[in-house]
């Protein structure tokens, strides 16, 4: 149901003015979200003091984008591209990226910082933002058209789907409002489309366009030209060097603060070392969300931390062979048809109790699934030999939208959308 649908009884917001938000988020939003949406919008939650001022004294720049990947700590992901297609081919309009990392953005955009003053006045004055994760802000002036990129293909359940976990903890009143405010969803396959739809509530606009970050795997002169570029800020110098790109997503259970969870690295990287093909490389990224800094210290040499390295598709560019659990990564990996190994020593728990999953990893995988690190070591040396398995039917399913023609696409419908 969409708030602007609703139409409640005076007395009904007289009655619902009295309570604080606190108890709003507690009581109402669980069992009645579009209600509490509604009451949001109309009491002024989640608008900062900065974004209404700032729209109340200037117009919208029709010619102003504004980019954010990460919550600001990374630039990476669906913005990155379409916003790297976005100078090339337009180089006059005006860029502004929030980001605090320390990556060279080319093009010279505007850098602000999140949350700030000006931050929000750019906001403001944006007539496109566009993000992977959220923006602190529930509700935007109606002349600014907010592209929601998101940032994979859904294995783990995600939000109202979570069917583990009591309803109230399902979703967050935060995500649930901004999510139903976002002008479009960008997809990278029908089978997303479907689940964003449930898993966010989600009633508004959807494209089905594929992911720009993707481009690059249908590029080859680019992709090669990226690969050598990576592989020699990691110090790998011979291109017949295997390179093991280890990449597992965050978890639920160990919750730090502030959208941070702590990092289980669940392999023991000497082993792997030890085990693997002769020179081999392990690079270790955790996700953005998992505090990594006391679990991956003292390694050296053919071990190396890459956890704050901002884009994963110049790692995965980079490396040869994928090992992950449930991350969304892994979709986008199969763009490139490199091997692919899945770690799962904690699978029963994770897709039973702890998240859930929309499929059975065993039913559709395309490539070595491990239950235990004895299982992972064996497959090494026989996975980085061995050609990349058949992925016709995965590749169908999930990848046959991409063609490297994805950022174009989605600059073409942003710059078609209607002046409000």
């Amino acid at each position: 149901m969409k708030t602007d649908s609703l139409d409640l009884n005076p007395f009904v917001l007289d009655y619902f003015s009295t309570i604080s938000q606190d108890d709003l988020k507690k009581n109402v939003f669980p069992k009645y979200p579009a209600v509490f949406n509604f009451i949001a919008q109309s009491r002024g939650f989640g608008v900062p003091w900065q974004y209404k001022k700032a729209a109340e004294a200037n117009k919208v720049d029709q010619h102003l984008f504004f980019f954010e990947s990460n919550l600001g700590k990374q630039y990476t992901g669906n913005p990155r591209y379409i916003y790297e297609r976005m100078i090339e081919r337009y180089p006059n309009y005006t860029y502004v990226w929030c980001y605090s990392g320390k990556e060279k953005i080319p093009g010279d955009p505007i850098i602000v910082e999140r949350a700030s003053s000006e931050y929000y006045n750019f906001l403001a004055r944006s007539r496109y933002i566009i993000n992977n994760t959220t923006f602190p802000l529930w509700y935007h002036r109606p002349e600014t058209f907010y592209f929601q990129t998101w940032h994979g293909t859904p294995f783990k359940r995600l939000h109202w789907d979570i069917l583990s976990r009591p309803l109230e903890r399902r979703s967050t009143p935060e995500f649930y409002v901004k999510s139903t405010k976002w002008d479009a969803l960008l997809s990278p396959n029908p089978y997303s489309t479907k689940i964003f739809k449930s898993a966010f509530r989600y009633e508004g606009e959807v494209v089905e366009f594929g992911y720009p970050s993707n481009d690059i795997f249908y590029d080859n002169d680019r992709y090669l030209n990226v690969r050598q570029k990576i592989r020699e800020k990691l110090g790998v110098h011979n291109d017949n060097v295997p390179v093991y790109l280890y990449a597992p997503t965050w978890r639920d259970g160990k919750h730090l603060g502030n959208s941070m969870f702590e990092f289980n690295l669940m392999l023991d990287p000497f082993k792997f070392i030890e085990h693997a093909p002769e020179d081999a490389i392990l690079l270790i990224r955790s996700h953005h969300m998992s505090s990594s800094d006391d679990k991956i210290t003292g390694l050296a040499g053919r071990v190396i931390d890459v956890s704050g390295w901002d884009d994963a598709i110049e790692l995965m560019c980079a490396a040869d062979v994928l090992i992950t659990d449930y991350s969304s990564i892994v979709f986008d990996w199969y763009c490139s048809l490199k091997p692919v190994i899945y770690y799962v020593p904690d699978y029963d728990d994770y897709v039973g109790p702890l998240r859930g999953s929309y499929f059975d990893l065993s039913e559709r995988h395309a490539g070595e699934i491990c239950y235990t690190e004895e299982q992972l070591l064996q497959a090494l040396p026989k996975v980085i030999k061995g050609v990349a398995p058949d992925y016709s039917e995965f590749y169908k399913t999930f990848c046959s939208l991409h063609d490297g023609h994805s950022s174009d696409r989605v600059i073409d419908y942003l710059l078609t959308r209607k002046n409000v």
